[in-house]
């Protein structure tokens, strides 16, 4: 039996490398696995187990859906495994519905037919930072659908300048830290991944911010995940007391982390595997 198996469509990425090494330091027999080479009728054994988010495929989210239900009822430790079995993809639109029913402050869905330049489009699915784009004009938004994408498949949002975003991560739903993440010059999108520069946040309303992060974290039911924030065009209207009017733009169950160890110096994986430590 593996104590922890650690589950992914790409084994070798930083996110899965770190799980392991933690996982060894710790004494823990750990095996990495890709969902491509995984044999439903020859599952392993394991006390613990971690389900990387797939990419936007059909096919791989109900092969996860198939590993978390064998190992939830072998009686293994799965983490998240309470948010996948209620929301088997957690897409913006499904996020969107539930920031409402939580009362999670968030950056609503403006309508196809109220829309002013310059503002956001995004797939439903989609991570570090792909298939988001800034509309300036009628012509940007014909290139996205030139690429392929529907009006019905797109969210259309406000184009929030406040010039940066938060990312906040949250382990057995206490915060870890907050990062702070500027894009780089001439880009709109902050991400680790395309660029943007990264650093600990310690400014404005950082209790709201936690208490922000703990309420999504606890209406999704995760273990694990990533809070995206960013503040409002209507801070300005709000007073300092009120911390700012800082809005959730998604959470993410499978956050990458890299970016925020570098940026803060917290070991993530330590924690995610102390998580199933001390279960």
């Amino acid at each position: 039996m593996f104590d922890l198996l650690i589950f992914t469509q790409y084994p070798k990425t930083y996110g899965p490398t770190r799980f392991k090494e933690e996982a060894l330091k710790k004494g823990l027999n750990c095996l990495v696995k890709s969902y491509k080479h995984t044999d439903l009728n020859n599952l392993p054994d394991a006390k613990f187990v971690i389900l990387r988010e797939p990419t936007a495929s059909k096919n791989i989210y109900g092969l996860r859906d198939k590993i978390l239900n064998y190992y939830v009822s072998k009686g293994s430790k799965v983490l998240n495994s309470k948010s996948y079995l209620e929301w088997s993809v957690l897409d913006k639109k499904t996020q969107e519905v539930e920031f409402k029913k939580g009362g999670i402050p968030h950056v609503e869905t403006l309508a196809s037919d109220n829309l002013k330049y310059p503002f956001i489009a995004k797939a439903k699915l989609g991570s570090h930072g792909s298939h988001v784009f800034k509309i300036e004009n009628e012509s940007d938004l014909n290139a996205v659908y030139e690429k392929g994408y529907k009006k019905e498949d797109l969210l259309f949002q406000e184009f929030l300048k406040s010039g940066f975003d938060l990312r906040v991560i949250v382990v057995n739903f206490k915060v870890l830290g907050i990062m702070k993440r500027t894009p780089k010059s001439g880009d709109f999108l902050s991400n680790f991944s395309q660029g943007g520069s990264v650093e600990e946040y310690s400014g404005e309303g950082v209790e709201k911010v936690e208490s922000i992060a703990i309420k999504s974290a606890t209406h999704f039911k995760l273990d694990y995940v990533g809070v995206d924030l960013m503040l409002g065009n209507d801070k300005q209207s709000l007073p300092a007391s009120a911390g700012g009017n800082w809005r959730v733009l998604e959470v993410n169950r499978g956050c990458q982390f890299q970016g925020f160890e570098k940026a803060i110096k917290l070991n993530v994986a330590q924690s995610v595997i102390s998580f199933f430590g001390n279960s």
